[in-house]
């Protein structure tokens, strides 16, 4: 059944625009940030993440969720 929600999640990150990978039950979303819609649109996708979470009464693991930043930006 969990297979359902997580495949399910994985093709809404898809269409939010950014790069979804699974792997068991750990989800990885990434984007390359180069303009300030980059941005946008991977908060829009972390959105949908909390908004499917709590459709499917399922908790999201704050405590293992961490940002990676490779190289400078000044959008950030």
């Amino acid at each position: 059944m969990f297979l359902i929600f997580i495949n399910e999640l994985a093709e809404v990150l898809d269409r939010a625009g950014v790069k979804v990978r699974l792997f068991a039950d750990d989800v990885k979303v990434y984007v390359q940030i180069v303009v300030n819609y980059d941005v946008d649109k991977l908060q829009r996708a972390l959105d949908l993440l909390v908004d499917c979470a709590q459709t499917w009464q399922l908790t999201v693991s704050v405590d293992k969720c961490c940002v990676l930043n490779i190289g400078s930006s000044s959008l950030l």
